[in-house]
């Protein structure tokens, strides 16, 4: 063995949840001399050839490679971050080198999950929300995070859970909209070998077992029905889990950090969520400020982005023209951290100098920036509001698909939106 290389990590993967590779990081490019094209379309392990896995380390190789990396799941993709590399290693002997140094790495490796002095942002706003959330990391009880789409309710509970006694053991984030009700149980509980028809054999853990002692992350909690909320109020009540055609119960020792971006209370009272289960949540309650309610952050997080799409797309990019500056002052940022995000990484894939020009870009709605461009010009002003927002949305829509070359995945990503919330829109007006 002739050389280790460690530190932070050398790189990422990024894949859907079916394994398809969407995106790798410029480092991953440089320290394999893998050309990014050829990597995207892929399946995961078409790239790395699995040797040893865990629930949170895997070893594998790529090309003639040794290397460890962490898997992370998020609720709209797969991270493989490589955490190292071991050239000119016997693969023949990888296995025993793995269990030999196993321990001690994963004792001094560097977390790679956000922490709360990660999180971009010194307005009061979001200060205030940031001291509340290392005070109830300190607590075991659950939390739950209210606040509109795209605010950044999941690095939250990234955070709280790594500022957490709970930090050196899972966090499973799981997005609520994008499991069907017949696919609860298997998902969430697990299901043993010949549960039903096409179970894996030696069956599957659910999400819940993959948590134990760490933290489950329940996204978009309100898109839940009613059946399913009621199940899962009997594990947490129960703080045990029974497995789709098993015969006995495993104690769980899990945290619960939910999320919605809907006012709970409203549905309780309407019939529409448990009350029991509301309770059940609703020990701390922690409201992420949108975007327009802390616009002193906002060209902070613009420039936090630039900084890691010339990364990513290995682009030159010093600083935001001050015309467009002022626009993006004067815009509500309604898709709030998600759409300037997908707004800066658009302007990023577009110019070719030093910097962000009002050209290169496009804000989402016309109804509170007179000058959005690729949206309704000002002679349709009449329209309704909800026709002005789905005639953008549509648009966005076709531009993210056709920047993406058709990949629906990759344009899910860019938009920041969940796969099956994106074909539910294609389907909803009509895009192929």
């Amino acid at each position: 063995m002739s050389a280790i290389h460690e530190g932070g990590t050398l790189g990422a993967v990024y894949t859907d949840a079916k394994g398809k590779i969407i995106d790798v990081s410029q480092s991953f490019c440089d320290h394999f001399l893998e050309n990014k094209e050829s990597c995207l379309g892929k399946y995961i392990h078409q790239l790395i050839h699995e040797q040893e896995a865990d629930r949170e380390i895997i070893a594998g190789q790529i090309g003639d490679v040794a290397c460890l990396f962490r898997m992370v799941e998020q609720s709209e993709c797969r991270v493989y971050y490589v955490l190292l590399r071991i050239d000119e290693v016997d693969l023949r002997n990888f296995k025993d080198w793995v269990a030999r140094n196993y321990a001690a790495f994963r004792a001094k490796r560097e977390k790679s999950s956000s922490t709360m002095s990660e999180i971009v942002g010194e307005s009061e706003a979001l200060v205030n929300v940031k001291e509340l959330a290392a005070k109830i990391a300190t607590s075991d009880s659950t939390v739950l995070l209210s606040g509109e789409s795209g605010t950044g309710k999941e690095l939250f509970a990234q955070a709280i859970h790594e500022s957490s006694s709970r930090s050196n053991h899972p966090f499973i984030a799981v997005n609520c909209v994008a499991i069907p009700d017949e696919l609860f149980e298997s998902e969430i509980f697990g299901y043993e070998a010949g549960a039903f028809s096409g179970a894996k054999k030696g069956g599957k853990p659910g999400k819940i077992e993959l948590a134990q002692h760490g933290t489950l992350f329940l996204d978009e909690i309100s898109e839940l029905s009613y059946l399913s909320q009621g199940k899962l109020m009997r594990v947490l009540q129960e703080r045990e889990v029974e497995r789709l055609g098993g015969t006995h119960s495993v104690n769980v020792d899990i945290r619960v950090i939910a999320a919605t971006n809907k006012n709970l209370q409203q549905l309780v009272q309407a019939g529409k969520f448990r009350e029991d289960l509301f309770y059940r949540l609703y020990v701390f309650d922690l409201h992420i400020p949108s975007l327009r309610d802390r616009k002193g952050d906002l060209m902070t997080l613009a420039r936090t982005f630039i900084e890691h799409f010339n990364h990513m797309l290995g682009r030159d990019v010093e600083d935001i023209a001050p015309k467009l500056q002022s626009q993006m002052l004067a815009y509500d940022w309604p898709g709030n951290v998600r759409e300037l995000r997908a707004f800066i990484e658009r302007g990023m894939n577009i110019t070719e100098g030093s910097w962000l020009e009002h050209e290169h870009v496009s804000f989402s709605t016309a109804a509170n920036h007179p000058t959005a461009v690729g949206v309704v010009e000002s002679s349709n002003t009449h329209q309704r509001l909800d026709e002005i927002v789905q005639s953008a949305e549509k648009e966005a829509i076709q531009r993210a698909l056709k920047i993406a070359g058709g990949d629906r995945s990759k344009a899910a990503i860019q938009l920041g939106i969940h796969l099956s919330s994106l074909y539910r829109k294609m389907t909803k007006y009509n895009v192929d």
